[in-house]
């Protein structure tokens, strides 16, 4: 009898289909919906209810593992319905269609696929034309409305997960290949998430909030502060429906201003002194022109997907992004390996960090601060170098950790207790309280809480004594070579456990500089990479700031 597809066995046909879709790896297996059309005997045969292992094995082939489920709670019809959700995605997207109805879905679905990437998904997202697509949408459709809404562009859902996109596929050889011209167009369209700090949060929730709460927002003249930003909305997670948590935008687009901008260096004054040596010999503070050589050479963005040599490249890529993984996926049935609290790997912050800042001129910020229309063009500033070492220090069991602070004035000291000293040393750091109303004594890292972020299983199965830690206090210092340059500071502060926001309280190390006052920075690291957020004078509480500046540091690799 002649062969036929009515008479292959279904096994026949499941290899068939494997080895065909595997002769292209990139793009939705197109043999199969072929196959499953030809008659209804070959499509029950290739069916998901008739042939689990086809769509699991398809799946594998064709993206990242997913995020582990505990207790295998997945199913065929999970996996089949991610798939097909996977497909439909990458074809909008390949399509071009910036305004497609869908699009909401298809960037929801590319976020996470960014964020489990281990290098099947970025396969995926090239085949389907992702960098070409995402560089129009910012360029054609992210100011759509910001004419009715006075010329600020809109923080919709849509425009959340572009920009958090774009910076996710950014890459050095990405930003060599754009034109000068495309640079400074990005950072034009960018500058108002990044710069209008009084529009466009930060921090998920309202950061003046240590425990989240049901805290008023307080009004401004841009609407309330903090300002708040789409949230939440719901989604289908291999067929599952979760809670997804948009991240805020504007961390993105600080990195995106950043990156774009580290393509110019800093110019370097002829009169400086070519050295530290010549400059205290002849008696001369302030920054030197090696100083500046440095800071051009050494002092850039990271990129998520590039290896810098540090202890986090030792992770799977998809780990790295663990904490803005949790942060965005509420799946009652997951809990991250890596992360404690949830939204932050024990250890990352430790070491020595260098970048700049973004300190735009105080009249010009407070018209945009008073006026309800955005500037056109947006002002462009200057960058500055900023240069900190960190320390992690814990609160383990039996110990008690500091005590809330509540109101204004314990967000303006870093969540610390007002009144309270510490003293800190190598073994660790105490606080006393105000009339030595409570001590707390804080440590170093135990060497298995640093192993949560790097070794396989889930949080269960780590070993107890790192689940003895409750509360996450951080230390920095300027070290003596990049202070005689740009000035020494001290830092202190807590990390936020739901949603790890840090927040750190600076302070001039000489006390005849109190002229340089108090700062306070907020931000997130984002992907293990960048700790980035924004930073303000210590004035205002929780009302909008009269300045604020921007921030992006990374780790120094070269001395870890």
């Amino acid at each position: 009898m002649p062969a036929s597809l009515i008479t292959t066995p279904a096994e026949l046909l499941e290899q068939i289909v494997v080895i065909a879709a595997r002769q292209h790896p990139q793009g939705p297996p197109h043999i199969l919906r072929s196959l499953r059309l030809t008659c209804r005997m070959s499509n029950n045969a290739l069916s998901p209810e008739s042939n689990s292992y086809l769509y699991l094995m398809l799946f594998k082939d064709k993206f990242s593992p997913w995020r582990n489920f505990p207790g295998g709670q997945l199913t065929v019809d999970n996996i089949e319905h991610e798939l097909r959700k996977r497909c439909r995605a990458l074809q909008r997207i390949r399509r071009g269609d910036i305004a497609d109805p869908n699009i909401l879905e298809s960037l929801s679905t590319i976020y996470i696929m960014m964020l489990e990437d281990d290098g099947r998904n970025w396969d995926q997202l090239l085949w389907a034309q992702l960098p070409i697509f995402m560089t129009r949408f910012l360029r054609e459709r992210l100011m759509v409305g910001a004419e009715t809404n006075n010329g600020w562009p809109a923080e919709n859902e849509v425009n959340v997960l572009a920009v958090s996109i774009f910076w996710l596929m950014s890459c050095s050889e990405s930003i060599r290949d754009e034109t000068d011209e495309l640079r400074r167009e990005f950072v034009q369209l960018l500058s108002p998430y990044s710069l209008a700090g009084f529009r466009y949060p930060c921090f998920t929730g309202l950061e003046y909030d240590f425990c989240p709460s049901e805290n008023s927002p307080k009004p401004s003249a841009h609407g309330i502060y903090s300002p708040t930003h789409p949230t939440s909305t719901t989604i289908f997670y291999f067929g599952r429906s979760v809670r997804f948590n948009l991240p805020p935008l504007a961390p993105y687009a600080i990195l995106v201003h950043f990156s774009r901008l580290e393509t110019r260096p800093l110019m370097i004054p002829p009169h400086l002194p070519e050295t530290r040596a010549e400059a205290v010999a002849d008696g001369i503070s302030g920054p030197t022109k090696e100083d500046i050589v440095y800071f051009n050479t050494r002092c850039k963005t990271h990129f998520p997907g590039t290896v810098y040599g540090n202890r986090f490249d030792t992770l799977l890529k998809s780990r790295r992004h663990d904490p803005d993984w949790t942060r965005s996926i509420r799946d009652p049935l997951y809990r991250s390996p890596s992360s404690l609290p949830g939204q932050y790997i024990p250890g990352t912050i430790s070491g020595r960090w260098q970048g700049s800042f973004i300190a735009p001129y105080y009249n010009v910020y407070k018209d945009m601060l008073s006026s309800p229309s955005a500037p056109s063009p947006f002002p462009t500033f200057g960058r500055f170098p900023l240069y900190v070492t960190f320390r992690e220090l814990y609160c383990y069991s039996p110990s008690i950790p500091l005590p809330l602070g509540s109101g204004e004035g314990a967000f303006e000291n870093a969540f610390l207790p007002i009144g309270c000293r510490w003293h800190e040393t190598e073994a660790g750091i105490e606080f006393t309280g105000e009339n030595a109303s409570f001590k707390a004594y804080y440590s170093p890292p135990r060497q298995e809480h640093l192993e949560i972020g790097f070794v396989e299983g889930t949080a269960s199965e780590s070993k107890p004594s790192a689940h003895g830690a409750f509360d996450v206090i951080i230390t920095g210092v300027t070290e003596d070579r990049y202070a005689a340059a740009w000035g020494g500071y001290r830092y202190v502060g807590r990390i936020r456990p739901s949603d790890g926001l840090i927040v750190l309280l600076r302070e001039p190390l000489d006390p005849q500089m109190t002229e340089l006052g108090r700062a306070l920075f907020r931000g997130y690291i984002i992907s293990s990479r960048n700790f980035v957020g924004r930073w303000r004078c210590v004035s205002s509480g929780v009302h909008p700031p009269e300045w604020e500046s921007i921030f992006s540091l990374c780790k120094d690799v070269s001395r870890e």
